[in-house]
């Protein structure tokens, strides 16, 4: 009963409003009033039967329009927090990435600064050695320059005391060598004899 009360309240407004209206001086005739009485009563008759035909269906349109806005506003945080979740394990995942990233380029500074201390450390031995080399032509250039020399200087004191021997040698000095070498041959120990 009390689901029929909005409407019989409504319809029971509307007749009252009306009566003023209708108790007017003469501004409308009997059969207007009449007509007017019967289209009121078939306009509650109308709103009754559609308010207890309809009443059912729109009831559950609208209470199933809830459920499922209910659902889908669960579902909705339900994803809303399993989004919130991956994205704290995205940024995890990003942030650990990251510490991969770092630790991997600081690797890559240090292979990179020990191949360059390799190389300087093998260019420093090849620049050694090749001093050191250049060191040993060189030296060998002055002991061969030096012996050239020193060749040249006996060639050329030899034909200077050559010279010399013959300018001033006389014969008496001539005999007198001969038979100092002679002397001193004699002293040497003879293979053949042996």
């Amino acid at each position: 009963m009390k689901k029929y009360v909005p409407a019989a309240t409504f319809a029971l407004f509307i007749c009252l409003a009306s009566l003023p209206l209708m108790a007017s001086e003469g501004a409308y005739s009997e059969n207007q009033i009449k007509d007017f009485l019967f289209r009121l009563m078939n306009f509650a008759a109308f709103l009754t039967i559609l308010i207890y035909a309809a009443k059912k269906p729109v009831t559950n349109y609208f209470h199933k329009r809830r459920e499922n806005i209910a659902r889908n506003l669960k579902y909705l945080e339900t994803q809303a927090r399993n989004l919130e979740e991956q994205k704290e394990i995205m940024n995890k995942q990003i942030a650990c990435i990251a510490s991969e990233r770092d630790a991997i380029l600081d690797q890559y500074k240090r292979l990179g600064q020990k191949e360059a201390d390799q190389i300087i450390n093998e260019a420093t031995k090849v620049a050694e050695n090749l001093i050191q080399k250049t060191n040993d032509v060189l030296l060998m250039e002055v002991k061969t320059a030096r012996q050239e020399l020193l060749t040249e200087i006996v060639k050329l004191s030899t034909v200077a005391a050559q010279e010399l021997i013959q300018n001033n040698i006389t014969a008496e000095d001539y005999n007198r060598l001969a038979d100092e070498f002679m002397t001193q041959v004699e002293k040497l120990p003879s293979p053949i004899l042996s």
